[in-house]
């Protein structure tokens, strides 16, 4: 076995392949993982040597979710803002589902990066497109974002199983497990993405004010 003192120098290690390495070893073993040296161990290269290339444990935290983000496809520039708006929250559930283990740690961001920010860029320019005023482009930008990650953190966290003896004893609960379980989990992701969206058509209605009464336009 070669000790790590005889390894020979890695020339191609950069910032992209340690992040790349960091998000193989999240994926495949998880959170805990997520050190220093099991990434070191992955590129076969000391701990000391991936400081040339993140500072510390946020920077890789912050680069894994980079890598992330980065997969969200935006939608394209002529479809209309609502598709638009469902295209992309679609595209950004798919994203993080293809990499459960890194949902966690969006709770840990420690700065903001332009990865992040495009997606954020898009989407309040989406809804501003619409008609929206600013804040209530903002407004609408935050309760998908809730939404979205709400939905995931559900998708990839443990369920907790319900007691018999609970659902006998409360009808609500086992009509609202039953309607659930008859519905595709897409499309329950679709339906509060209409949700959201439905309520955006509203305000902006409210902002156009009411419209000509179509029987007094048919009597003048």
């Amino acid at each position: 076995m070669v000790s790590v003192s005889e390894r020979p120098f890695h020339r191609g290690l950069d910032r992209a392949a340690v992040l790349a390495a960091a998000l193989k070893v999240l994926d495949t073993e998880g959170r805990p993982a997520l050190t220093m040296r099991r990434i070191a161990s992955e590129l076969d290269v000391e701990a000391a040597s991936l400081y040339t290339h993140v500072r510390n444990k946020d920077a890789i935290v912050d680069g894994v979710l980079d890598l992330v983000l980065d997969e969200v496809a935006l939608p394209p520039a002529d479809l209309p803002w609502r598709p638009a708006i469902t295209a992309g929250w679609t595209q950004y559930r798919a994203a993080l589902l293809a990499h459960p283990e890194a949902v966690p740690l969006l709770t840990e961001r420690a700065a903001r990066s332009p990865s992040q920010l495009r997606l954020v860029e898009r989407s309040i320019s989406l809804l501003e497109s619409s008609g929206l005023s600013t804040p209530f482009a903002v407004q609408a930008h935050v309760a998908l974002v809730a939404f979205t990650l709400g939905f995931v953190f559900q998708e990839v966290g443990r369920s907790p199983g319900v007691a018999p003896e609970l659902l006998q004893s409360n009808p609500v609960v086992r009509r609202a497990i039953s309607a659930l379980l008859e519905v595709p989990v897409d499309d329950r992701f679709r339906a509060g993405l209409d949700f959201i969206l439905d309520g955006v058509e509203s305000q902006l209605q409210t902002q156009r004010g009411p419209g000509p009464n179509p029987r007094r336009s048919q009597s003048t």
